[in-house]
């Protein structure tokens, strides 16, 4: 399962419809913010699901770290069916830095999503 958590619907929209152009059986969300997604994943979550996660960064309400840190207190969240990707606009060294000393976090993806971006991702 693909979740895109960006406050940007117009990312959400373009990044969905590659998905499904891509990978038409993938079921792909979006949540406009972190919160929107943790809530979900509070009420769906099941051990046997993979979890895709296309995460930006700045966002209002609960940014992209915060949600990874919430991520990580939820205690039936296993860590081995979540895979986060940061995509953000971001090409700031601190960012990318941060994002690789994370577990969760699987790789840094500049945005706009290309179709081989979604093949990597999702392949």
């Amino acid at each position: 399962m693909g979740l895109l958590v960006d406050d940007d619907p117009i990312f959400n929209w373009l990044s969905t419809k590659l998905i499904e152009k891509v990978y038409p059986d993938l079921v792909a969300k979006s949540f406009a913010d972190g919160r929107e997604a943790l809530e979900f994943l509070r009420e769906h979550y099941t051990g046997e699901t993979l979890y895709q996660i296309l995460l930006d960064i700045n966002m209002p309400r609960l940014n992209g770290w915060e949600f990874i840190e919430a991520l990580m207190e939820m205690q039936n969240i296993k860590s081995d069916n979540i895979s986060i990707y940061i995509v953000s606009s971001s090409t700031d060294e601190s960012d990318i830095k941060k994002a690789n000393n994370l577990t969760l976090v699987k790789g840094y993806y500049k945005k706009p999503l290309s179709t081989e971006d979604i093949k990597s991702l999702f392949g």
